[in-house]
């Protein structure tokens, strides 16, 4: 197994929003890869990752994402973590758990996951491999978030976003927000609602489920020009390969630009950056979070200790599994010699052991086997 990541750590939003591929270009690449000679393969593409997960030969998935992302081999090679065996599956885990994200212990990731493994599973792209490491790394995630505080307090981009609207300027506001019927919209949406000093402009596309919240105002995705002029923020979260707001499209609108704050929390970017130039106006990014998300997760390393425990003991048990699957055949053969307190001593062997001692143990095994 391997891990291709290109996340917020080690590549800027310009770069990482060239590898957020749209579902029709993942199922692209999922079928590239298979023809390729690599079996399993899960993609996902959040505001903070990208990433593959595959089984086989990471260069010819390094080479098949680089085209179908349409950049350089090479350059992505220097904007890529590369993991293999132990560390990629240890990478799944970190990841599900919400130990990787911007937001230490958020809880977005773990969806987002769940959903690009599911799409992948249900179009024939997974297979034992990805399934026993997912289905382990999923279990352990919730342990994480039942048995630590790490996911006690909500925070996520979407907490964090609304949370500076709010400080943005004192007393009511009002709101454009784009994306609502996303699952971040969606949050900022509930987020700002908790506050209490909102007033929202919902633009949702033509095929969205409309809200019927109070203090929410749904309008046509197409009229989003129309309402920015009374609007103190707006607020883009979309999945969209465009932008959703430009600054010529405001101006030929006879909208002002200037004068309020804009959010932008997707990858490829909603909202045009040469509107940060206006007078009295901010625009902050996903990457504008990180320094926000730093702080918050000082607060939580004392829950770090137990979140690992529990981690390396699901890594250790996946590993277990893993080893078993190989020997299968061979605990076959045990069996139909009828060798029985044989079979009962490795199965209670596995039980007991660490990953490592079964390792050993069925190595000895094989080796006494094949004498």
């Amino acid at each position: 197994m391997f891990v291709l990541s290109v996340h917020y750590k080690n590549a800027e939003t310009a770069f990482r929003e060239k590898l957020a591929l749209q579902p029709e270009e993942i199922g692209r690449l999922q079928k590239t890869l298979r023809e390729r000679g690599l079996e399993e393969a899960v993609y996902i593409s959040t505001c903070n990752r990208c990433e593959l997960y595959g089984v086989g030969k990471y260069d010819t998935a390094l080479l098949a994402l680089a085209e179908a992302a349409g950049v350089d081999p090479s350059r992505l090679r220097s904007n890529l973590l590369i993991l293999e065996k132990e560390k990629a599956a240890a990478h799944v885990f970190n990841v599900a758990s919400g130990m990787d994200s911007m937001v230490l212990g958020e809880d977005e990731i773990l969806g987002q996951l769940r959903d690009a493994y599911e799409k992948a599973k249900e179009h024939g792209y997974t297979g034992y491999q990805l399934n026993t490491v997912f289905q382990a790394a999923f279990s352990a995630a919730k342990k994480v978030k039942t048995d630590t505080l790490l996911s006690k307090s909500s925070v996520s981009v979407a907490t964090l976003a609304a949370a500076a609207c709010h400080r943005y300027k004192e007393g009511p506001k009002k709101v454009l927000l784009i994306g609502a019927s996303g699952d971040t919209g969606r949050k900022v949406l509930l987020n700002l609602l908790s506050y209490g000093d909102c007033t929202i402009i919902a633009a949702y596309r033509h095929h969205a489920r409309v809200t019927s919240l109070q203090d929410v105002r749904a309008v046509p995705y197409e009229e989003r020009y129309r309402w920015i002029g009374d609007a103190d923020i707006v607020v883009s979260a979309t999945k969209s390969p465009h932008y959703t707001l430009t600054r010529d499209k405001m101006e030929e609108n006879d909208v002002n630009p200037g004068g309020r704050l804009y959010v932008d929390l997707a990858v490829p970017r909603d909202i045009d950056e040469c509107l940060a130039e206006c007078p009295d106006t901010t625009l902050l990014t996903i990457d504008d979070f990180n320094e926000i998300a730093r702080e918050h997760n000082e607060q939580k390393e004392k829950e770090l200790v137990f979140a690992e425990e529990i981690l390396r003991d699901g890594l250790d048990e996946l590993e277990k599994d893993l080893l078993f699957h190989e020997y299968y055949a061979n605990i076959q053969r045990v069996k139909e010699e009828q060798t029985i307190e044989l079979l009962k001593f490795i199965y209670r062997y596995r039980k007991e052991s660490t990953a490592e001692e079964l390792r050993s143990f069925l190595q000895v095994l094989q080796r006494m086997q094949s004498q």
